[in-house]
Order: C-alpha cells, then sequence, then structure tokens
C-alpha cells in the first residue's frame, strides 16, 4: 500500500499495490473475530475486518495478503471466455463441443439452424440483417448448452449428493466475464458458450463447480476432492485456456 497508515472508513475502496498489480479491496468494519478477505468469481476483492482493529492493521495485513490476492485473482481469470468479436457472415468459423464448423447463411421463409457435417446452415429472412443471424445463433447455443450440460451435470451430481451435498440450483446464460461460477446461496452458474469447448473441458467446469459445493474456498480439501474426481484435471484447465469460441 503507498500509505499504509492512511486513514479510511468502512465500506471504502482501497487499494493496494503488489509488484506492477494494483488491486482494489472494498474494505468494512463490522462485528466479528476474525479480520477475512474474499476474492468473487467476478474478481471483485472484499475484506471484513473486526471493528476492533485499526485502520493501520487492516491496511498491513492486506498488503501481507497480496500476494494470495493475486493468485486467487489470476485463477478466476482462466475462467474468461475468449470472445472474438463476430461478423456472422458465410464462410466464417463456429464452434460446438470443440469442433469448428462453417456458417452457411440463406434467404428462408422462418428463421432455423442446422448442424450437418461441417456446417452451420443458417436461414433467416434477411441475410444481410447480421444481427438477426447473431439471434438466431444464440438462441441455437443457449438450447443445446442447457440440454448437453444438464446430461452431463447429472453424470456427476449423484456423487455429491451422496456426499451430503444439496442438489444446486443450476443456472445456464451467456456470461462475457467467465466459465462458470458458483455463489454461497448455492447456485451454480454455467455460460452458455462453454458448449463450444471439448466435452472434457466442460466436464471440468462442472466438477470444479461442484466440487464448491463441499469446499467454498480452493484449498487443500478443495483439490484432493477435485483431483479424486478428475486426477486429470490440470490437463484439462490447461487446455480450456486454448479454446477459441
Amino acid at each position: 500500500m503507498e500509505n499504509s497508515s492512511k486513514s479510511f472508513v468502512s465500506g471504502e475502496k482501497v487499494q493496494i499495490n503488489y509488484g506492477s498489480t494494483l488491486i482494489e479491496v472494498l474494505v468494512t468494519f463490522e462485528e466479528r473475530k476474525r479480520l477475512t478477505i474474499t476474492v468473487e468469481p467476478d474478481q471483485s476483492v472484499h475484506a471484513k475486518a473486526p471493528v476492533s482493529r485499526s485502520r493501520e492493521e487492516v491496511g498491513r495485513y492486506l498488503k501481507k495478503r497480496a500476494g494470495w490476492i493475486v493468485r486467487q485473482l489470476d485463477h478466476f481469470e482462466q475462467f474468461h471466455p475468449m470472445l472474438p468479436a463476430r461478423q456472422y457472415m458465410s464462410g466464417e468459423s463456429h464452434y460446438y463441443l470443440g469442433r469448428q464448423y462453417r456458417l452457411k447463411v440463406s434467404k428462408g421463409s422462418s428463421s432455423k439452424v442446422k448442424l450437418i457435417g461441417k456446417f452451420f446452415y443458417v436461414d433467416v429472412l434477411n441475410p444481410e440483417n447480421r444481427e438477426s443471424v447473431k439471434k438466431v445463433m444464440h438462441k441455437w447455443y443457449k438450447d443445446h448448452a442447457k440440454l448437453f450440460m444438464i446430461r452431463r451435470i447429472n453424470n456427476y451430481l449423484e456423487h455429491f449428493l451422496k456426499l451430503g451435498c444439496n442438489e444446486p440450483r443450476i443456472v445456464i446464460k451467456r456470461m462475457k466475464k467467465r466459465w462458470g461460477s458458483y455463489s454461497v446461496n448455492g447456485n451454480i452458474l454455467l455460460n452458455t458458450e462453454l458448449v463450444k469447448a471439448p466435452t472434457h473441458c466442460i466436464d471440468y467446469v462442472i466438477v470444479h463447480e461442484l466440487c464448491h459445493l463441499l469446499y467454498p474456498r480452493h484449498d487443500k480439501r478443495f483439490y484432493h476432492l477435485l483431483g479424486k474426481i478428475l486426477p486429470d484435471w490440470e490437463s484439462r484447465k490447461s487446455r480450456l485456456e486454448k479454446v477459441i469460441i
């Protein structure tokens, strides 16, 4: 921190430096025993401190834990999908389950998408209207993502239920910043764009989020469980990081 003795008030965002990385932390004071830091999937950082702690103590602790915070931010960064700008024109490449397909846009009496051979065949009323092509493609991906990912989740869910987990609420929607996330209220969010990745990468994200039902933090217990279910999770993670969608 540039000035660790600087006073700040509850609910204020504080900036700390770790090498060339600038970290912004929302600090709140409340009646509690311990000072905790939480890094959320959206890469926001929150610190909750006991009212008995001085501002200087909190500042020193944040600086001490800066390395850990950066590692957590880097971890969530891996779940940010690569989203190249799409033109939604014939000849453009699009992906489904890790495979590449070419787009063929034609005029039709109704909007529809068919995946045949190595091509996405898209019919729209006005082929020159790229937004209409984009809309119908997004709907196709959304519908297929829900069907496919629910089947993949069911392959693993029973195992977690036997471990004593409550069945999570699964939300599948298009997100710009992450492949998936787990919320403290038990919801698991999965990105519809994930259906463009290979199946073994999809399974990695699903199992990763399911492991959070037992262990919300990325601690040793979390990674032990992840490794027990997916011994090759690191190679799946590495492959996911190279996915182009």
